[in-house]
């Protein structure tokens, strides 16, 4: 059973206007576009899908260049030989500053060695969250972009890192359903 939300009329009114711009033709489908859209711009994805809608394929592909990952999920993941407890690119970047934190880097340094936007400081708008455990706030980025700074990092601090990833059952899904593996640093 879904579950149901009570609205004010107001705020049904503007989810109608917010439906037009967005050619979502339900509430729901207007809802959940928002709610993606936002889980976008804070760098989160929804691992609570459905397996039946992910593909079944047992072949693993192996890119040495990373191909369009947009609608991948993560299945496993490795940053110097541990295994990555939080499954997502967001978290996986996270993962990635923190081995460069390790090697002695906090603050303004840590923060002038990242190619993303971050702040030395406690900062949470703009899509910046504030991660206390590394001292900084770090802009979210799309999984592709995340890729793009962890490669960057693992290779040039020679940090390992390994990730197998699916796509998505999406019509905009580069190879919906496969698994692929990326590898970087200390190859």
């Amino acid at each position: 059973m879904m579950p149901v939300i009570r609205l004010s009329d107001a705020t049904f009114s503007e989810l109608k206007t917010i439906a037009t711009w967005l050619s979502a033709s339900t509430p729901s489908e207007t809802i959940d576009r928002l709610v993606r859209e936002k889980l976008d711009q804070l760098g989160l994805e929804r691992d609570t899908a459905d397996e039946s809608e992910l593909g079944s394929s047992h072949e693993v592909m192996k890119f040495d260049k990373a191909p369009g990952l947009s609608f991948t999920r993560l299945t496993a993941a490795k940053i110097g030989g541990a295994a990555v407890k939080k499954m997502n690119w967001a978290n996986l970047l996270l993962e990635m500053i923190a081995s460069v934190k390790a090697k002695g880097l906090s603050g303004v340094k840590l923060v002038s060695e990242l190619q993303v936007p971050a702040k030395p400081t406690q900062y949470s708008s703009d899509g910046y969250t504030y991660h206390p455990e590394l001292g900084i706030s770090v802009q979210g980025q799309s999984a592709q972009d995340a890729w793009k700074e962890i490669e960057r990092i693992a290779n040039k601090w020679a940090i390992p890192v390994e990730v197998e990833f699916q796509w998505r059952q999406h019509k905009n899904a580069q190879h919906p359903g496969r698994v692929a593996f990326l590898r970087a640093g200390g190859k």
